[in-house]
């Protein structure tokens, strides 16, 4: 967000206030304090075409003071007209006042109650009223055009806006449409929106958020915001009235569609800052370092920001900027809000996120022909750092937190080392990286990474409290100094950054554990030493498996592959003096040359199972070769019976052989031990196994004999005979033969 004006909302609803005739002791206290409390549904129903909108409010006020609570306060859109209270059906006495018809201020309605209130007893009250055409500074409504902020009652609140399905329609991001459409309302063409404690979350707000508010969740509810103001919407009937500029602009990794919405008598001022923000978004995206995180970009001129002293607003959910023009510096504020696409919803604090929006358009400015305004924060004589600002600190001055936040981000980038060293701390606030939003102390971990340089002064000058951070930034550098012979060591052995394990207690800024981790890492780097020695003095190339693992995984990861590697050099070692006793054959040489090569591109495993492979492949070799000449010489001196062709039946000893010196042939001396293996044993084995054949068969046959005779002895039986009985088919009444089956009568 960008400020331009001061006054906040509530400061002037406090206005308002004082301008009423609301009773003295209603004015006098907060919103917190105030002698009742108050829930209410406030339901509005726009009319574009028309330029007015209509009115419901059912409330209900609780007393929360001793006293007699005699009239009831209830807030009512400016130039509120036909206003009606009614109680139990009754209507009320009512007196209204118009804070002012120029502002746009809500009216003040005061109904008095014909039976006063009694301490802690409640009552229900419905409002009535209309909102006639008005053009002032909060709200514009014309025939064509609805432009207004929406009235609610304050804490307790709901604000549901009913807006014609055919009008184009924009709200604030912070109201959602109701998940169950009222029949009547869809009915009338229309559909309802709801606003409430959700248009205040509109930085920290979740899908979960969003859809429990949708279905009217009472913690959605109005709740922070102590004002009357709750929501903003627009519902335009008159194209006419409205103008549309869009364009494709291209960035470093792709082309993103930006479209700029504005009322039409503003076009001249829209398209000036639509040339802006063309001409400032690759500047952005070059001056952070990392893309641009969305596909699109939306601008949308808005009247109502001015209201709560803003003149630029984007969302931090990305692709969405609220602009207010005339402010006078429409320019810088454009560059601002641009900026906060980039330091935005992936920062933790409000000083980081206005501060580099700030830092970066003040950087653009000189290029861009854009003076800055001067904050002047130096001059209001505050001292508080960046790190309070909303949290802990009494200041309310934007001017000193704007000023000082972008200050602060020039002295970071001369600390760096200049502008292409900020450019590279900044890169690393890239919402794709893990641990977004990054904080104040990350942001500071990253930027002495990426120069070097001991930032401890400058960050205890402008950012964090000097007494509660001082202690902890001198236990950090300690840390840092115990770590230091560990990863320069580290990186004389080609080892870059510090294990995870480590670098997880660096940025929680938990430093108790360095000591002892720093240790462990030593002992991991003497493990690396000895395999590096072993690798070396054994003619292996280093993989940098190690390496990889060092800077972005655990050390006990890291001692994991550090043992593997000593195991796969083991293999290879073992493997290469055992076949250097032998005549080695090529296959078994090859198949050493890629364990080897296994090994250089960091795959241990295969190198491990390649070189015992190799000696495998050696001694099956030799065996593969012996074999054959033996299946040679069986096949030679192999004279046929009938005994052995009944044997080979299903058998192909020749073609086994023949592929087995092919194989042997092509270095597969497993193939080939497993061929030359099955053509001896198809000959030497013929006769043997043609005689298991033969048995084999005679017994099948046996079998089947006596099978078929017990069938034909069942057939034969007398019908005396247990289990002869003339029950169930039978061919002769009182015997049969089965021989009668051949010899029918």
């Amino acid at each position: 967000m960008r400020r331009w004006r001061l006054a906040a909302t509530v400061a002037v609803l406090l206005v308002a206030l004082q301008a009423t005739g609301a009773p003295s002791r209603i004015r006098a206290q907060s919103a917190t304090s105030l002698p009742y409390r108050v829930v209410s549904d406030s339901y509005y129903r726009v009319d574009p075409a028309a330029g007015t909108m209509t009115a419901r409010v059912e409330a209900t006020f609780y007393n929360r003071q001793t006293a007699d609570l005699k009239a009831l306060p209830i807030w009512v859109m400016p130039a509120a007209s036909s206003v009606l209270v009614t109680q139990d059906g009754s209507e009320l006495k009512t007196t209204i006042t118009q804070a002012s018809a120029k502002l746009g201020i809500p009216a003040l309605v005061l109904a008095q109650l014909p039976t006063p209130l009694k301490a802690n007893l409640r009552t229900d009250v419905v409002v009535t009223y209309a909102v006639p055409a008005q053009s002032n500074a909060l709200v514009n409504m014309a025939p064509g055009v609805v432009e207004s902020p929406f009235v609610s009652q304050g804490q307790g609140s709901f604000v549901f806006v009913d807006v014609p399905k055919s009008a184009e329609n924009y709200f604030d991001p912070g109201c959602i449409a109701v998940a169950s459409q009222p029949k009547d309302v869809t009915d009338a063409g229309y559909e309802r929106w709801v606003c409430g404690e959700i248009i205040h979350a509109v930085f920290g707000r979740t899908d979960s958020t969003e859809a429990a508010c949708a279905n009217l969740d009472d913690r959605c509810r109005q709740r922070t915001l102590k004002g009357s103001v709750v929501a903003f919407a627009q519902s335009i009937t008159d194209p006419s009235s409205r103008g549309t500029a869009s364009a494709d602009v291209q960035l470093s990794q792709k082309s993103i569609r930006l479209t700029f919405r504005y009322f039409k008598h503003d076009e001249q001022w829209a398209l000036k800052e639509m040339e802006t923000a063309k001409t400032a978004l690759p500047r952005l995206e070059a001056l952070f370092g990392f893309p641009f995180p969305f596909d699109s970009l939306s601008l949308r001129e808005s009247h109502h920001i001015e209201f709560g002293g803003a003149a630029g607003l984007a969302y931090l959910t990305g692709g969405d900027i609220l602009v207010a023009p005339g402010t006078g510096i429409d320019d810088e504020v454009a560059v601002h809000e641009l900026a906060h696409e980039w330091a935005g919803g992936n920062l933790a604090e409000t000083w980081e996120a206005e501060g580099l929006a700030e830092y970066a358009m003040r950087s653009l400015a000189p290029d861009m022909s854009i003076k800055p305004s001067d904050w002047g924060w130096q001059k209001l004589g505050y001292t508080d750092n960046l790190a309070t600002w909303g949290d802990g600190s009494a200041v309310a001055d934007s001017d000193y937190w704007y000023g000082k936040a972008s200050a602060f981000f020039f002295a970071l980038e001369q600390a760096v080392g200049g502008k292409a060293k900020m450019t590279e701390v900044l890169s690393k606030l890239d919402p794709h990286l893990s641990r977004t939003p990054f904080d104040g102390r990350y942001l500071m971990d990253r930027a002495e990474a990426v120069s070097g340089a001991n930032l401890d002064d400058l960050f205890l000058k402008w950012v964090f409290n000097p007494a509660a951070a001082a202690g902890l930034l001198k236990e950090r550098r300690a840390a840092y100094t115990t770590l230091k012979p560990l990863t320069d060591r580290a990186a004389a052995m080609g080892l870059a950054g510090v294990p995870l394990d480590i670098q997880a207690n660096l940025d929680a800024w938990s430093f108790g554990g360095i000591e002892g981790q720093a240790a462990q890492g030593n002992k991991v780097l003497d493990s690396y030493a000895t395999v590096v020695a072993q690798a070396r003095d054994n003619g292996l190339e280093n993989s940098g498996a190690v390496a990889k693992s060092w800077g972005s995984d655990t050390m006990a990861h890291t001692s994991t592959v550090i043992e593997d590697e000593r195991l796969a050099i083991a293999a290879i070692t073992s493997a290469a003096e055992q076949l250097a006793g032998l005549h080695a054959d090529p296959p078994a040489l090859k198949q050493l040359e890629d364990a080897r090569a296994k090994f250089a591109s960091g795959d241990f495993a295969e190198a491990k199972r390649l070189a015992s492979g190799a000696v495998a492949a050696q001694f099956n070799g030799v065996a593969a070769g012996k074999l054959i000449e033996l299946a040679k010489q069986k096949q030679a001196s192999f004279s046929p019976s009938f005994l052995s062709r009944v044997g080979l039946l299903f058998m192909d000893p020749a073609g086994d052989l023949a592929a087995a010196e092919k194989a042997y042939a092509a270095g597969d001396s497993k193939t080939a031990l497993a061929l030359s293996r099955s053509a001896y044993d198809g000959w030497n084995d013929a006769g043997s196994r043609g005689l298991q054949r033969l048995a084999v068969l005679a017994g099948v046959m046996c079998a089947l004999s006596v099978g078929i005779w017990y069938l034909l002895r069942r057939l034969q039986r007398p019908p005396n005979e247990p289990g002869g009985g003339q029950q169930g088919h039978f061919i002769e009444p009182a015997r049969f033969n089965w021989h009668d089956w051949e010899n029918p009568r």
